[in-house]
């Protein structure tokens, strides 16, 4: 009946609070029994419904982040067909660092043109004194 007590249970229980209470306490008793577990069911289905709101902000960061790491993706393609690097089959972080090495590839050489119109020497070569 109650939560694994039978009916005979029940009825113990019952004349034994009868008895510790009295017939003009008991009622008074219930309500606030009542009462108390009405209160407690309300505060139940608000937290219920507080960590639900909780999970939907989750999901919605959650979104916000994969959109975002989808743009950066879209990004580094672009940034990687633009330098004439091969993106299929390719991470975020592979497209990353083959983007960083043409870059660094391409300042070496500007590098080097730099050096040889301020000294008109070659790259690498010895300058004369």
């Amino acid at each position: 009946m109650l939560g694994g007590l039978g009916t005979g249970e029940v009825i113990i229980i019952l004349i034994i609070a009868l008895v510790l209470f009295g017939p003009n306490r008991l009622p008074e008793l219930a309500r606030s029994v009542g009462s108390a577990l009405g209160e407690f069911k309300m505060a139940q289905k608000a937290t219920e419904f507080d960590l639900s709101g909780f999970d939907e902000l989750n999901r919605e960061n959650a979104e916000k982040k994969k959109q975002e790491e989808q743009e950066l993706y879209e990004k580094l393609v672009k940034m990687a067909d633009n330098s004439g690097i091969e993106t299929e089959g390719k991470t975020a972080d592979e497209l990353l660092i083959l983007i960083s090495e043409k870059m660094n590839q391409e300042a070496g050489k500007e590098s080097a043109k730099d050096i040889e119109a301020d000294y008109g020497t070659e790259p690498g070569a010895k300058a004369e004194a």
